[in-house]
């Protein structure tokens, strides 16, 4: 009896988020995005060699995503997300069980392509790297200035635009998440920044003024 209690509280329900239909057209809806439970294990004899199971702490949104929901492959550099199949997303998560050398219970972990969801399990090779909670930066600085919109951004200014002081740089799309980490980075480097939005709204909520 009391193994099959212990056994019985190391499976949890698990929600996520998955692909119910593709959006072709207009903003996804709860007829695109559904959210599902179901029972996951997390008992050690249940976990394959060299995988962990991961608790999600925090899960970035990125503008990208959206064109994995539209069921057309027009050759993007990421596929179509499947029917039926959770979705995927930047994460920043805790090991809570491991069966890998390099990894142990409460490390912190970086995944550019963790399932949308409270827990998961995955190969510990497909995780980008750990994260140093000494470090004092906040955890959720690895999803922005030092994640994907931080990347893209430090791409297009420092390796792509060879920027000098000086020079008029414009920012389409400036009140998003790559945009304002692009003017910035180009404020850094001494160039004058002119940015475009969408919405007045949009400049007084990213405070282009101070670009």
């Amino acid at each position: 009896m009391g193994g099959a209690g212990n056994e019985e509280k190391a499976v949890v329900d698990n929600r996520e988020w998955y692909l119910a239909a593709y959006a072709p057209e207009g903003v996804p809806t709860s007829d695109h995005l559904k959210l599902r439970t179901l029972p996951l294990s997390l008992a050690v004899d249940s976990i394959p060699d060299r995988h962990v199971v991961v608790q999600n702490l925090l899960i970035s949104v990125d503008p990208y995503q959206r064109t994995r929901l539209t069921g057309l492959d027009e050759g993007l550099y990421f596929p179509q997300f499947k029917l039926n199949e959770g979705i995927t997303a930047t994460s920043v998560g805790r090991v809570i069980r491991s069966k890998d050398s390099n990894y142990k219970e409460g490390d912190l972990v970086l995944n550019f392509f963790a399932p949308v969801a409270e827990h998961y399990v995955v190969p510990a090779e497909l995780l980008m790297r750990k994260v140093d909670p000494s470090s004092g930066v906040p955890l959720p600085d690895f999803l922005s200035s030092l994640g994907v919109p931080g990347f893209a951004a430090w791409v297009g200014i420092e390796v792509l635009g060879d920027l000098k002081p000086g020079s008029n740089v414009f920012i389409s799309a400036a009140a998003g998440a790559v945009g304002m980490y692009a003017g910035q980075l180009a404020k850094l480097k001494g160039c004058r920044v002119i940015g475009s939005t969408g919405t007045d709204e949009k400049v007084c909520d990213a405070n282009l003024e101070s670009l």
